[in-house]
């Protein structure tokens, strides 16, 4: 698969498909990049490049001008920085938020953060498609799961830390926009109605509570919602959701389904440049479809 993402790149990057999308496709388009942990010699390559051929805004500018109904100030080929769950290595980003002047979104999993606690998903030897297949179990037999294969538990302490402290989110809050990414990171369609409004609200709550500020802005874990998770994260004082649906946001975008380019931690820059485009992700979500409607052997 990886072989294949670099033929692709390698091929968008050379017939200028790249070029022109960028140039007439996003022109009066804002695109969301998600990344989650991104190491700095590679992130420092990314924010280079787009430095050079693109504006980098931040997140209140975009929700901004969707609710005023008016672009004008939004700059020709936009982009805002996003960066999910919290993990501890984002502290090593900071110097690269300064350099570029850059405010970026980090959405947080806040019972995980300042916290020797795990993501479920982070377990070590726990393949691609394990994975895939616990998100789509009910949230209560994802956890027993764990718990029965794992020994894994939400609240569970472990001797490494995965994710930043406060110490290093203080650090980081004069260039950061910290916001909730729920509490620990279920796949919000699959809990109950009550497990779905604690995960949501609480951690609103409880980013606010840690760092004295203000959430407006929420980011769905893995993408996934219904107009159940639309309408809690309306009443909990959100201003906005950002989703995985892939593409661009215009002037009409709903705030609360805020489309995505979701951007390889490890991309190299030939990579980069063919993900701002969407065709590799577009590519790898068919590919991945048809993968999971195989019968199973």
């Amino acid at each position: 698969m990886k072989i294949l993402k670099n033929i692709v790149a390698a091929l968008i990057c050379l017939s200028g498909v790249h070029i022109l999308i960028r140039e007439f496709l996003c022109r009066n388009r804002v695109a969301i990049l998600m990344y989650h942990d991104a190491k700095p010699e590679v992130f420092a390559k990314h924010l280079d490049y787009l430095s050079r051929h693109w504006t980098i805004i931040s997140l209140d500018v975009l929700v901004d001008a969707i609710y005023q109904k008016d672009f004008s100030r939004i700059p020709a080929k936009s982009v805002i920085i996003t960066i999910d769950d919290g993990h501890a290595g984002n502290i090593e980003l900071l110097h690269l938020f300064k350099q570029y002047r850059i405010r970026s979104t980090l959405f947080v999993c806040t019972q995980i953060i300042n916290t020797y606690r795990h993501f479920w998903f982070k377990i070590k030897g726990q393949s691609k498609a394990e994975k895939e297949r616990l998100k789509r179990l009910p949230n209560a037999k994802r956890l027993a799961h764990l718990k029965r294969t794992t020994d894994f538990e939400p609240e569970k302490v472990y001797p490494d830390r995965q994710a930043l402290n406060i110490v290093e989110m203080k650090e980081m809050v004069a260039d950061v926009d910290f916001q909730p990414h729920t509490q620990f990171h279920p796949i919000l369609p699959h809990c109950t109605e009550t497990e779905c409004r604690q995960e949501i609200l609480g951690s609103k709550v409880d980013l606010e509570k840690l760092l004295g500020i203000e959430c407006s802005h929420f980011s769905y874990p893995n993408g996934d919602y219904t107009e159940r998770e639309i309408e809690i994260v309306k009443t909990a004082g959100f201003r906005s959701a950002r989703t995985t649906d892939i593409g661009w946001n215009t002037v009409e975008a709903s705030p609360y389904q805020l489309k995505t380019i979701p951007i390889a931690d490890d991309a190299g820059l030939a990579l980069f440049r063919a993900q701002l485009t969407t065709i590799p992700q577009r590519l790898g979500k068919w590919v991945n479809s048809l993968y999971y409607r195989m019968p199973s052997r």
